[in-house]
């Protein structure tokens, strides 16, 4: 009989599938994971733009996150669009049961194409409640400086390790013919990923890359082996995309 690892994913639900949950599970499946769900919220969205969001219950989130945890043996939790407060304390309560697991936290601001998942408040609450309990945060560049209030990378993760959030992986920061991904570790540089540019835009790129660097630090148990192989991942999966009008979607038939 073969059996496969849990990891939970929770997260947005995304029309498309080309981000979100949909894309978590897609992910985690190639990792040979079998990932569980708890949606955070329903959008309207498109390739183009996120046109609307709607929170989820908070009662039915919360019975569900502990029924899942009652029935399945968790061994790590991937959190994407989280768009309400009130989702943001129930996750981050959710996670004080758990010192063990790797959480890694993609703090999704706005879509790629555009319109927010966070306003002020919701980043602030998320500061302080929730992005401290990561094992691993993966924000791109904009996101990190939107974060933590800073012009410049060195100072957004001081600001962010003040705030007691670790570990960071910055990507998509661009240099010439090439986009550099750094991995902070207690606010010190250990690890620059390059990769080749790619003169298109993705959806659901950090979605993909944060589910995966999970999957490979549970089998791993090293965050710089887990973001160097969840880089080469994304080399691969990003390299004959689907294209639309807007956005290209992630093409998994690797």
């Amino acid at each position: 009989m073969r059996h496969k690892k849990y990891i939970l994913s929770i997260s947005g639900q995304d029309p498309t599938n080309g981000a979100g949950n949909s894309l978590d599970i897609l992910v985690a499946n190639q990792h040979n994971f079998h990932c569980l769900s708890s949606i955070t919220n329903l959008t309207i969205q498109d390739a183009e733009k996120l046109h609307k969001v709607e929170d989820v219950n908070e009662s039915f989130f919360q019975k569900n996150l502990k029924n899942l945890n009652e029935n399945f043996n968790i061994s790590g939790v991937k959190i994407g669009a989280i768009s309400s407060n009130k989702i943001i304390e129930s996750t981050s309560k959710f996670l004080d049961q758990f010192t063990k697991i790797p959480v890694v936290i993609d703090p999704i601001i706005e879509a790629g194409g555009g319109g927010k998942f966070l306003k002020k408040q919701n980043i602030n609450f998320s500061l302080e409640k929730l992005y401290p309990q990561a094992t691993l945060l993966t924000p791109n560049l904009n996101e990190l400086k939107i974060l933590s209030g800073c012009k410049t990378e060195k100072d957004s993760i001081n600001s962010l390790l003040d705030l007691g959030i670790k570990n960071i992986f910055v990507t998509g920061k661009s240099r010439k013919n090439e986009v550099i991904s750094t991995l902070f570790v207690n606010g010190i540089k250990e690890l620059d990923v390059k990769a080749k540019k790619i003169s298109k835009t993705f959806h659901g790129s950090g979605c993909a890359l944060s589910t995966s660097i999970l999957c490979n630090f549970i089998k791993t148990k090293d965050l710089k082996e887990s973001c160097l192989n969840a880089n080469e991942y994304m080399r691969k999966i990003l390299k004959n995309s689907i294209k639309t009008k807007n956005q290209d979607f992630i093409n998994f038939g690797l």
